[in-house]
C-alpha cells in the first residue's frame, strides 16, 4: 500500500510523463494541490519535494512551481528514425483514449503555443492513448497530442497497423523532415505498469518527441513510456561533426 505523499506523487507524475503538463507548464498550488488530494501540506510538499529532486519540476520563489524544461542532448539529425520490430513480429496498436478538448479548455491553451505554425487559436488539441504491441505484448503507451486540424485528417482506422508518422505521411503526403527527441529512466504509477504487463516499480523508458515538417513546424507530440523488459533503444547516427563519445 502506497504512503500519502506516494499518491500525490505519481498522480503529479503522471500528468507530466503523459504530457497534460507540458514543459514549462506551472502546476496547482500547494493549497490547491491539498484540496485535490485531500491530504495535508506536508504531504504535498513531501510529493514536491521529491519531483524536484527527479528534476520533474522546478519552483520559482513567489510564483509556483513549473513542469521542467526538457533535459535532453538534442538528436537534430535529418532524417525520421522508425521503430524495428524483430523479423517476422506482428505490431498493432490499439486506441485507450481519443478525446478533443476544445479551445477554451486549460489542455488546449498549453498546447496552441507550442504548435506554432500548425494550430489556430480556435481549434481544440486531440489527444490519442495508444497502447502498442509487439506479438500481442505491449511494449509502449503512447500519448499523442495534434492540432485539430490534423487529427481530422487521420482515420483511426489506420493506426491499427501504422504508426502515427506513417499514417500523416500516407494521408498529407508531407515528410517529417526531423524528430526532437528527450529520454529519461522512470518509474510509472501502478495503472501504467499493468497496462504495460510490468512489474509495478520497475523502470522504464520514457520519451518524448516532437516530429516537425522541413519549416521546423510540429505536426505531433508524442509522450510515450516504453515496457522496459521489451523495448531496447538502439540508435545509429551519421556523425558529420564532432559528438560526445
Amino acid at each position: 500500500m502506497k504512503l500519502k505523499y506516494q499518491v500525490v506523487f505519481f498522480d503529479l507524475q503522471r500528468k507530466i510523463l503523459s504530457g497534460e503538463w507540458p514543459e514549462e507548464t506551472m502546476i496547482p498550488t500547494e493549497t490547491e494541490l491539498c484540496e485535490i488530494h485531500k491530504v495535508s501540506r506536508i504531504t504535498v510538499r513531501r510529493a514536491l519535494d521529491e519531483l524536484v529532486q527527479l528534476g520533474f519540476i522546478y519552483r520559482v520563489r513567489g510564483k509556483g512551481s513549473f513542469v521542467t524544461k526538457s533535459r535532453r542532448l538534442a538528436e537534430r539529425r535529418r532524417g525520421v528514425p522508425h521503430s524495428v520490430p524483430p523479423e517476422g513480429a506482428k505490431m498493432l496498436n490499439r486506441i485507450e483514449e481519443d478525446i478533443l478538448y476544445p479551445p477554451g479548455s486549460a489542455l488546449a491553451k498549453n498546447f496552441i503555443p507550442l504548435f506554432n505554425g500548425s494550430a489556430k487559436s480556435d481549434e481544440g488539441i486531440a489527444r490519442l492513448r495508444m497502447l502498442s504491441y509487439i506479438d500481442d505484448r505491449p511494449y509502449a503507451l503512447m500519448s499523442i497530442f495534434m492540432p485539430q486540424n490534423i487529427s481530422d485528417l487521420i482515420g483511426r482506422e489506420m493506426l491499427s497497423s501504422k504508426t502515427f508518422l506513417e499514417a500523416y505521411e500516407e494521408v498529407v503526403g508531407d515528410k517529417i523532415a526531423t524528430i526532437h527527441r528527450s529520454i529519461s529512466a522512470v518509474i510509472p504509477d501502478d495503472e501504467q505498469c499493468d497496462l504495460l504487463g510490468a512489474q509495478p516499480g520497475s523502470a522504464h523508458l520514457w520519451m518524448k518527441n516532437i516530429a516537425l515538417r522541413e519549416d521546423e513546424s510540429p505536426v505531433a507530440m508524442n509522450y510515450a513510456i516504453y515496457n522496459g523488459n521489451v523495448y531496447d533503444f538502439a540508435v545509429e547516427l551519421e556523425l558529420n561533426s564532432p559528438s560526445f563519445f
